[in-house]
């Protein structure tokens, strides 16, 4: 008995220690800001999608991002969805492929060490091999842990620089509205507003001005390197039609009211869907309450 307590104490401790190598807790978004502008301060789409700079300082976990990470390289593997997703959390890939080898090592041994107890205990009886499966599994089920958490928090961030550019690009049509031109009005919009996602178009805005590189370029290339879409195929249309004052103050007008309604859909979508679930709720809450109060009368019935 003390024996499985001691087991089953080690496991909670070492998955405890996994949930928070793998799930560390949230950093502000001006941090993330900041990393963001470190990995990417030379400004290419082209650095993005190749091996990032190493994190700094020596330990385990950073030599086996690396070195998966070069691994993956030499053999053509990109990853440019999660290389996206980690734009926006502020996150390195080297950092990323490094939480995954510990993951990987943490839930083989977490199910190898609980199959083998569980044997050893006599409550389960496994064919010979069985443990080292079900721990490659196990292995394999947690290597994938930090990819699901990278994607929820960009899924969450995307759609907070959705709403923030919607705005944008309204700000963007007033002030052209006001005879300002483009190469003035993009900037200018960008310093109304305080959060992160109107933060990082203003850095971009800025790194092209002063690399003399066109504006709208940047902002496509933004666009391609954190996954939104709308930014990106809003910049390749506008960069057509550049040279025209009143076609790009439409096109901003018309891509804004796009998204708006856009957002009001998919709030929508989202409110039908708890309706839905309080719904489910309601009618369980229900059937738990005639069972309550039928369970006397047919225990009384069966025991007749």
């Amino acid at each position: 008995m003390i024996i499985m307590i001691g087991i089953g104490a080690a496991m909670g401790a070492v998955l405890f220690a996994v949930l928070v190598r793998v799930a560390p807790p949230g950093v502000s978004a001006l941090v993330q800001l900041g990393r963001l502008d470190a990995i990417h301060a030379s400004g290419s789409h082209r650095a993005s999608l190749q091996a990032a700079t190493p994190v700094p300082g020596w330990n385990v976990q950073s030599w086996l991002g690396g070195a998966l990470t070069r691994l993956l390289t030499r053999r053509g593997i990109g990853y440019p969805s999660l290389r996206q997703d980690l734009a926006l959390t502020g996150k390195t890939f080297e950092e990323t492929m490094g939480r995954k080898v510990v993951a990987f090592v943490a839930g083989f041994l977490l199910t190898l060490s609980s199959m083998v107890a569980l044997v050893f205990a006599g409550a389960v009886s496994l064919p010979a091999g069985s443990p080292a499966v079900l721990a490659v599994a196990g292995g394999a089920l947690f290597f994938f842990l930090p990819d699901i958490d990278a994607r929820t928090a960009a899924a969450r961030r995307r759609t907070e620089f959705r709403r923030a550019l919607g705005a944008y690009l309204d700000l963007v049509a007033l002030e052209m509205a006001g005879s300002a031109a483009p190469a003035e009005a993009l900037p200018k919009a960008a310093r109304v507003g305080s959060g992160w996602p109107l933060a990082l178009l203003r850095d971009t805005l800025f790194r092209a001005t002063r690399s003399g590189r066109d504006q709208w370029e940047a902002l496509t290339e933004l666009g391609i390197r954190i996954g939104v879409s709308e930014l990106r195929d809003l910049g390749q249309l506008v960069h057509l039609v550049a040279h025209d004052g009143a076609r790009v103050r439409q096109t901003l007008t018309a891509r804004a009211a796009t998204m708006r309604r856009r957002e009001l859909a998919e709030a929508e979508g989202l409110a039908g869907e708890r309706d839905q679930s309080m719904r489910i709720a309601q009618i369980l809450i229900g059937f738990g309450f005639i069972v309550f109060l039928g369970y006397p009368a047919v225990v009384n019935v069966m025991n007749l």
